[in-house]
């Protein structure tokens, strides 16, 4: 007898072919099509549509990792969402070095709890991190990343210099580690400390560890803006060299000045695959990105830690000379305050210490509290101890389609997670504003093309064994969705509305989501890489 049988629907399956009326079966949490058994449970799919399960290609979910706590499960599970792709640009919750604990907490600190970031010490290395996440009852499938910006932090703290020859033997040590207990691959985040320190040759190197165990190398680009074309050369350069698969992170051009980008970059995406590289693009869809609020600053500032960053920034020639560097065009850095025109395009997202910052404009706070808009700035990141999160408005249309309508475009929401502050819409609704507004409201491709870049595209280009298609044999991961209603709910003024139009989850086989709320089932597993 079959778990369940879903009937009547419109099946969608994934793989990009026209959607069909039929039925399927679940049973022990796999997919049975043309069922014709008995079922245990039936669900009238009648004017629904039933599709394989969205895959995030770019999660940062790991960076509050419990996902016994709704919230976490909700915001994804909600749109669809059974598999996070996560550890990305360049940080993940491992490898922790004990002596280098306190700097590793600095950099995960969109960890929302004390009892969280004291949990870091545990994660010596992958295996002990995978230990505790096997151990927690999961809503959804995790597969997991090591990140580059922690690694190096583990051996070498946050020192601007090249590692040693003894230093990058020790991160090749703990990526090896990592590797073979099942992690997918190394990701970079090369305008974060202390990512932004690392050389080329640093990254080929890593990259080499990766390569015979199949390994994908993912990378938040040294820059998005001004060189952003030299950005995804070496990028694919690091990729080509290594022998890896690349995928290019939330790929976008930021800034008035290099609207348009896309045309050259996707050039050298294409000629790239041309001579045989592996490429993959992943795009959240919204024209402002999101991330922590102190990377408006020059980076070589964080090189002696936060503590003795924000004791510079209360001296007011120190001010100066950091504004100075910060209006400098051309922009010497990935310089955000430049490419959303100014502290106007700047949205607060979290503000720890100064909450009625928090969703305004920088620029709107300044005037609120009678400052100028740097000096506002500065006792931001003074009071907050250069924490804190915000919007960057930054990005055109055209490049934005351009991007998703690459047929090497998969869906990552690069959503961060936080308990209770402002967030980007794209954390609850990435998945199904893909869909309302690429297919639906601009009709730039049919219904089906657009899951398969949600789903079995991006399982394939991940190498995520049965994942992403309706198919015998394959994991029951399953969204039933009317597809008329689906679409995003959430804006940057209500950022924590539920998609409309998702009638059921299933992962695994076992329902997680129905009538607008997570069930109690936690059928979730742990997605290790499979052997080369």
């Amino acid at each position: 007898m079959l778990d369940t049988l879903i009937r009547n629907a419109t099946i969608v399956d994934g793989s990009g072919r026209p959607g069909y009326a039929g039925s399927l079966g679940i049973q022990n949490g796999k997919i049975v099509l043309d069922p014709s058994e008995e079922a245990g449970s039936v669900v009238d799919g009648s004017g629904l549509t039933l599709c394989p399960g969205f895959i995030d290609s770019h999660s940062h979910h790991d960076q509050v990792f419990d996902p016994a706590v709704e919230i976490y499960n909700l915001c994804k599970i909600s749109q669809g969402v059974t598999t996070d792709v996560v550890g990305q640009c360049g940080m993940s919750p491992f490898p922790v070095a004990p002596e280098n604990l306190e700097t590793i907490r600095g950099l995960l600190a969109s960890f929302d709890t004390e009892e969280q970031l004291d949990r870091l010490k545990y994660f010596t290395d992958f295996q002990h991190f995978l230990a505790y996440a096997e151990s927690l009852p999961k809503a959804s499938n995790f597969a997991f990343n090591c990140g580059h910006s922690v690694l190096r932090a583990a051996v070498m703290g946050t020192e601007n210099r090249r590692a040693t020859p003894a230093e990058l033997e020790k991160m090749k040590a703990y990526l090896k580690e990592a590797m073979e207990h099942g992690c997918f691959g190394l990701t970079s985040g090369l305008i974060y400390i202390p990512g932004v320190y690392s050389d080329t040759q640093e990254l080929i190197e890593l990259c080499k560890v990766i390569q015979p165990y199949g390994g994908v190398y993912a990378t938040h680009m040294r820059n998005e803006s001004d060189v952003l074309a030299d950005a995804v050369k070496e990028a694919i350069y690091i990729a080509e060299t290594a022998g890896v698969p690349l995928f290019i992170s939330h790929h976008k051009a930021m800034g008035v000045a290099n609207w348009g980008l896309s045309k050259e970059t996707l050039r050298l995406v294409h000629a790239a695959i041309g001579r045989g590289v592996k490429v993959t693009i992943d795009q959240y869809p919204y024209l402002a990105t999101q991330t922590i609020l102190n990377v408006c600053l020059p980076p070589q500032l964080f090189a002696q830690g936060k503590d003795r960053l924000v004791e510079q920034l209360k001296d007011p020639a120190e001010r100066k000379k950091i504004e100075a560097e910060m209006r400098k065009t051309p922009a010497t850095y990935e310089n955000n305050y430049i490419n959303c025109q100014g502290f106007s395009g700047i949205v607060v997202l979290s503000s720890p210490n100064v909450p009625e910052a928090i969703g305004l404009s920088v620029a709107d706070y300044a005037k609120k509290v009678g400052k100028s808009d740097f000096d506002a700035f500065f006792d931001l990141m003074v009071e907050n101890h250069c924490e804190g999160l915000a919007a960057y408005f930054a990005m055109d249309e055209k490049d934005l389609q351009a991007i998703y309508m690459d047929e090497n475009t998969v869906v990552g929401s690069d959503g961060i997670i936080t308990a209770d502050t402002p967030v980007h819409p794209r954390t609850y609704g990435t998945f199904a504003k893909a869909i309302a507004y690429f297919c639906k409201d601009k009709k730039l491709l049919p219904f089906e093309q657009a899951v398969r870049k949600q789903t079995s595209l991006t399982a394939e280009r991940w190498g995520l064994k049965n994942k992403g298609l309706i198919a015998d044999g394959y994991d029951a991961d399953l969204v039933l969705l009317d597809f008329d209603e689906y679409r995003d709910s959430s804006d940057f003024v209500h950022t924590r509305e539920l998609a409309k139009g998702v009638k059921k989850v299933f992962v695994n086989g076992e329902v997680v989501f129905e009538d607008g709320k997570l069930t109690q089932a936690r059928p979730g597993k742990c997605i290790l890489r499979s052997p080369k």
